[in-house]
């Protein structure tokens, strides 16, 4: 039991103690309740418009039209539960979108850790490898398409210089075309390689080779010999070749776009939506949120009745008592 003397220095403790003071203090604590957020009794929130409420607390006030400062309460009290249950409705719908945009965001893709793209820095990363997968193959389809391009007129232009990346691309279309013929005389020589060098009558040695469109129709007439095929036919084979690469990369670019996307909005909506799972109750969220949307309802019920009946006994009428009201039925089994 505690003495007389604890007790007074109790008191005197508590008398030290009492609360927030200024403006700014107050406020702070008003928002205690914001842990759950749809609990609040705040009627702004961060995220939600001051100037929404203003208007819809007007709208319902001036539709209710209370007279003399007790209806006016009860129209304020209605208004300020249907901004509750327009919030449970706003927070439903967040989450369901939420849970809808996780469907276009690919999943583990690249990564060991099945449950590392849930967290934030692992969906940067996985952004920043779409990202280059996306340049890579954007670049890809750039050179592609110059090939084939160039490909078109090779048998009948002049000579002229060529740059080495398009020589690389047209060669090494060539190279898959060779390699995968089974009929073929002899293995193709890999691009920039001695045999290649050797094979195409370049000078050896590390020095760049000066390309020229001369240099890459005699090169590709060595690997049409290797399949027995002329060299304008061999030509066609390789302009089918890139145009199928180039279909293939505008699928896969297609598909990195969304995925990208996807993977934007994701991150871009992690931190509202973390915002709001933070603000909705944790445990049991859905039996919870049921509970509070059915005691909004009946506290709306309850108020616009109350202030109906007021409107009414002001009007002059005679009302009977309610001949419902609320109540709580607990059912206890008796021990066995």
């Amino acid at each position: 039991m505690s003495s007389l003397a604890k007790l007074e220095a109790n008191r005197r403790n508590a008398a030290l103690s009492t609360g927030p003071r200024t403006t700014e203090g107050k406020a702070v604590v008003a928002r205690n309740a914001t842990t759950h957020g749809i609990f609040s009794a705040v009627p702004v929130l961060p995220g939600e418009s001051p100037e929404g409420w203003a208007d819809h607390r007007h709208g319902v006030v001036l539709s209710l039209a209370p007279v003399g400062l007790l209806e006016v309460n009860l129209a304020e009290r209605a208004a300020l539960v249907l901004w509750r249950l327009q919030r449970l409705a706003r927070y439903e719908a967040e989450s369901t979108a939420a849970r809808m945009d996780r469907h276009d965001v690919p999943s583990t893709r690249g990564l060991d850790d099945p449950l590392a793209l849930l967290r934030t820095a692992d969906r940067a990363a996985q952004l920043r490898t779409l990202r280059q997968q996306l340049k890579s193959s954007r670049d890809e389809l750039a050179s592609v398409t110059a090939a084939s391009d160039f490909l078109l007129t090779l048998e009948s232009s002049r000579s002229e210089a060529v740059p080495p990346g398009l020589a690389r691309t047209v060669f090494h279309a060539a190279y898959d075309l060779v390699f995968d013929d089974g009929d073929r005389v002899d293995d193709p020589p890999e691009f920039g390689s001695k045999g290649f060098r050797r094979r195409l009558d370049l000078p050896p040695g590390p020095e760049p080779i000066a390309w020229t469109t001369d240099v890459i129709r005699h090169g590709l007439t060595v690997y049409a010999a290797l399949v027995r095929q002329q060299a304008p036919t061999f030509l066609g084979a390789i302009r089918d070749s890139l145009t199928d690469r180039a279909a293939e990369l505008g699928r896969t670019i297609a598909r990195l776009e969304r995925e990208v996307a996807a993977v934007e909005r994701h991150i871009e909506s992690g931190n509202s939506a973390k915002k709001a799972e933070e603000l909705l109750p944790g445990e049991g969220r859905d039996e919870r949120i049921a509970k509070y949307e059915r005691h909004l309802h009946a506290m709306l019920t309850s108020t616009l009745h109350e202030l109906e009946r007021l409107q009414a006994r002001r009007g002059g009428e005679v009302l009977p008592l309610p001949a419902v009201g609320e109540m709580t039925v607990t059912v206890v089994s008796a021990p066995a």
